[in-house]
This record gives C-alpha cells, sequence and structure tokens, in this order.
C-alpha cells in the first residue's frame, strides 16, 4: 500500500522537504461507508501558503495537494484549493480538488478524472497542531455514464511545518 504514495514521496524529496507548505495533513477512516464496498483509507495532504488567493477580500484560498489509498488498492491524487473558515482554535476547512483516480481492486468510479469536495473541522491542540473529523465525496460529475461516487469519512491529524 505504501508504494502508491511513492510519487508523493519522490517529490517531497526532489523538493529539498519542503513544497512551500505551511502544513500536512494525515487522515485515515472509512471509504465508501454507505456502499456494499466499504473499506479502509489512508491520505497525505500538503497545504502550500506561499500562494494565498485573496477572491474579492471576502474569502481567501491556498492550494492544496495530496494523495489516498483504500485497503483495496484504490488511489487517487488530487490537486485543487481550500479556505479555512472560522477562530484559530476551531474552524471549518473546505475544498474542491481534481485528480486522477484508479480504481485497484476496489470500486470503479467510472472515469479515471474525479472530483473531491471535502469538508473538515479542526480543534487546535496547539500553535502548530490540531485534530479533526472530516467527510469528503468522490464523483467524476457526469463525465462517464458510470459515475457511483464515494462517500468518505476520517479522522484527521494537522501539523506545521
Amino acid at each position: 500500500m505504501i508504494k502508491k504514495f511513492l510519487p508523493i514521496i519522490f517529490l517531497f524529496y526532489l523538493t529539498g522537504g519542503s513544497l512551500y507548505a505551511n502544513s500536512y495533513s494525515i487522515f485515515g477512516g472509512i471509504y465508501d461507508y454507505d456502499d456494499d464496498n466499504t473499506t479502509n483509507l489512508i491520505g497525505l495532504n500538503y497545504h502550500i501558503s506561499n500562494s494565498e488567493i485573496d477572491l474579492l477580500n471576502i474569502l481567501t484560498i491556498n492550494p492544496v495537494v495530496g494523495g489516498l489509498v483504500t485497503a483495496k488498492s484504490a488511489t487517487m491524487f488530487y490537486g485543487g484549493f481550500e479556505t479555512n473558515l472560522g477562530s484559530d482554535l476551531i474552524y471549518l476547512n473546505i475544498s474542491s480538488s481534481t485528480g486522477i483516480y484508479n480504481n485497484g481492486d476496489g470500486k470503479d468510479l467510472g472515469n479515471p478524472i474525479q472530483f473531491k469536495s471535502e469538508v473538515n473541522l479542526f480543534y487546535s491542540l496547539s500553535k502548530v497542531s490540531r485534530i479533526g473529523i472530516g467527510s469528503h465525496h468522490i464523483s467524476n460529475a457526469g463525465l462517464d455514464s458510470v459515475n457511483p461516487g464515494t462517500n468518505n469519512y476520517y479522522l484527521i491529524f494537522n501539523r506545521n511545518f
């Protein structure tokens, strides 16, 4: 299963251990919890801070890249944007990403191009670390006639670099 994360680890190594990320998140939980293909998942996200985009002085978004793998060898590598809403102590993290999916021995989502919508709730343990719970939906948004999608939930640990 770790072989699925080798491209991310290799990219991290090539950049000298920094992707200009201000934090990383490690998450693990249940993949496709509302279907008969339920299994476990683990994942890793890099939250990139030096590329903040201010949208009309209302909302600030940041790039995020990451990947996940399931116990049935399904993988997804993705990139997108996220924002945080709330206080320093408790905040909501919302993101949207596009990625490449391979079903391995898991659920066929109909297309290698998939979209991931995510909502996470974080609680700050200190200035550099947070814990949270989250959920995301993965779907091909109708790019293929086969579009079952997955709904997933997980626990998250987030830490600043």
